[in-house]
């Protein structure tokens, strides 16, 4: 919550979700810190992801303070939402990055007094949505959060397949819209959806089986958590599953949820805005380095080195930082690259870019695996599907010798017998 407070009324009009967060949009000093920053204590080398490709050009309504400027002039009344906007304010990720180097907004790292009044992510958010409802969607999102409400996934495909990487296990896993069990696994649209992917669902639940965990999927009735939705400004389809999902929870009294994806684990534990408050929400990692601390779990070093990618919607957005290095640290010697944690570049995958804009989203990630290559690593690791499927492709792209893994392949090979 910022220290300006919102304003909780309802407000009508074509700006009614900006004009809720007008404070923090306001705020901005536009003092150009959020494109080109550097605090080398804190492995923030330059800010903004876009701002390191030539995808885009290096014009301010780009980057975050071009669109706080844009912000204001919508506010006060000097311009107009309109497709020429939406195609400028959608070639961002989201990733929070601007946020986390701002003057103005909440950085421990800098504490001014008036600190915590710019929140990036939730303003610009809230533009995509007033954009949504003035008929300035992306043409590329709007089939994909359709779907999303009439199919329950983003992808167009049965709800159905979502249960098909089961087949690849021998052995049987509960049904949780019929069997009651400790846990609910919420598998994710990508990992339960995209055929090079399915590995990190089919690794956590060899993980779980393999320690004795009671675990239940709800497979082809599994609703997306929405996260397209949200970040994409589409709040209609984003509220439809909210509904499908807390429904589901409830009638099933789900009371542990955990989740592979940092989009999934970010949505659930944040967006849903206390609906959720009665159910404990944790990462996969989190979920097993618990273990590991009860001692439930012996992990042994695999001797290989590798380099972490901090996804956007576990890191910056959540703070979960340390986790996933402590279990590496036990597995595998860590080698950080250049930009980690707060600093961390964005992978290109997120705010629907990979969907809206997949040459920008292929371009961050290049970045991103150039950076990784330059730790002299062989293996990059990270914990979201998402993040996996674009770092991916760039390693395609550039034909690098890096090997993309999930950290619940390595932990699930490190577990000792």
């Amino acid at each position: 919550m910022s220290d300006i407070e919102e304003n909780k009324e309802i407000v009508e009009g074509p700006l009614s979700n900006l004009e809720q967060v007008s404070a923090a949009a306001l705020a901005c000093i536009h003092c150009g810190q959020c494109r080109v920053a550097t605090f080398p204590a804190k492995g923030i080398y330059q800010v903004c992801p876009v701002y390191k490709t030539d995808v885009t050009p290096k014009f301010e309504p780009y980057f975050a303070r071009g669109k706080n400027l844009i912000l204001k002039g919508l506010l006060w009344g000097h311009l107009e939402l309109s497709k020429e906007l939406s195609d400028i304010i959608f070639q961002c990720s989201l990733c929070g990055a601007c946020e986390e180097f701002c003057h103005n907004a909440y950085n421990e790292n800098i504490d001014f007094a008036n600190h915590r009044w710019v929140e990036h992510v939730k303003v610009f958010e809230a533009l995509r949505a007033d954009l949504v409802e003035a008929g300035f969607a992306l043409e590329t999102h709007v089939p994909m959060n359709r779907a999303m409400v009439e199919l329950l996934n983003p992808y167009g495909r049965d709800n159905k397949e979502k249960a098909s990487w089961t087949e690849k296990l021998d052995f049987p896993i509960k049904d949780a819209s019929k069997d009651n069990a400790e846990i609910l696994y919420f598998v994710g649209c990508t990992a339960a959806l995209t055929p090079a992917i399915q590995e990190v669902a089919i690794n956590t639940a060899k993980i779980l089986n393999k320690i004795g965990v009671d675990f239940a999927i709800f497979g082809e009735k599994e609703v997306c958590c929405g996260s397209v939705a949200k970040r994409t400004g589409d709040l209609k389809a984003f509220d439809n599953v909210v509904d499908k999902n807390v429904k589901l929870f409830e009638e099933k009294g789900i009371k542990k949820i955990i989740t592979s994806c940092a989009g999934c684990y970010r949505t659930l534990k944040k967006d849903y805005e206390g609906k959720l408050s009665d159910i404990e929400i944790l990462h996969t990692i989190e979920f097993l380095d618990d273990l590991i601390k009860q001692d439930q779990v012996k992990l042994k070093n695999l001797d290989i080195q590798t380099t972490y990618h901090d996804p956007c919607h576990i890191g910056r957005h959540m703070g979960l930082y340390e986790v996933p290095r402590t279990i590496l640290n036990k597995i595998s010697t860590l080698i950080e690259m250049k930009t980690n944690r707060e600093g961390a570049m964005c992978c290109g995958a997120g705010g629907g870019v990979k969907k809206g804009n997949p040459e920008l989203a292929l371009e961050m990630a290049k970045n991103r695996i150039k950076e990784a290559e330059e730790t002299g690593v062989n293996t990059l690791v990270s914990t979201c599907p998402f993040c996996y499927r674009n770092l991916s492709d760039a390693i395609i792209a550039l034909n690098s010798d890096l090997k993309m893994v999930d950290l619940v392949e390595l932990f699930l090979e490190a577990i000792e017998n």
